[in-house]
């Protein structure tokens, strides 16, 4: 069965009372002048610098104990839904391929700036994508999650394929649910 871009709004809104901030990623990937299969190749090459960033962005949450994301990824990695826009041929010469993010089950006792530091170092510095990055707080910004998802999977509301192709919208490889620290958070 294939889904909708509907259905994945729906899977993905119901974490939103979990998701406190927000990511966009831009990569150096212009998909001007390139063919589809180019622009898939070089956006599946992102998808996996992003693991790499994402995973060292996990292990600078903890720095006195980096190995307990990858150790107890269910209790310590943080909610991370990923969603790619841009992926495809475009007129536009200054159009990029890139990742929006929704985060949470973050340690408490950081900032919006040391997310941002955090993940700007594994992003630009780590993996040497773009530094064209905008990291927000969804309580700071009032934004409304469930738009925000909507957004995300805004390319597959107009092309129905996007939503279930491998090169589609939703980045299922690298989304992570910790249902350990979900299930803490929902008791205490």
């Amino acid at each position: 069965m294939n889904y909708t871009a509907d259905e994945i709004t729906k899977f993905l809104s119901q974490y939103k009372e979990h998701i406190s901030h927000v990511c966009v990623l831009h990569t150096g990937i212009h998909t001007f002048g390139l063919s589809q299969n180019a622009i898939d190749r070089k956006t599946d090459e992102a998808k996996r610098d992003l693991r790499h960033a994402l995973n060292v962005f996990c292990r600078s949450l903890y720095p006195e104990h980096p190995n307990y994301p990858r150790r107890k990824p269910l209790l310590y990695r943080p909610l991370c839904f990923v969603t790619i826009e841009g992926a495809q041929e475009t007129l536009d010469a200054a159009q990029t391929v890139h990742f929006n993010l929704s985060l949470g089950s973050l340690p408490s006792k950081l900032s919006t700036q040391q997310i941002a530091h955090y993940i700007r170092h594994a992003w630009c510095e780590v993996v040497g994508q773009s530094d064209d990055i905008f990291v927000g707080d969804v309580k700071a910004h009032s934004a409304d999650v469930c738009r925000w998802i909507g957004y995300g999977v805004k390319e597959a509301q107009k092309d129905r394929k996007k939503a279930w192709l491998t090169e589609g919208v939703w980045d299922v490889c690298n989304s992570w649910i910790p249902h350990e620290a979900l299930k803490q958070t929902e008791v205490s």
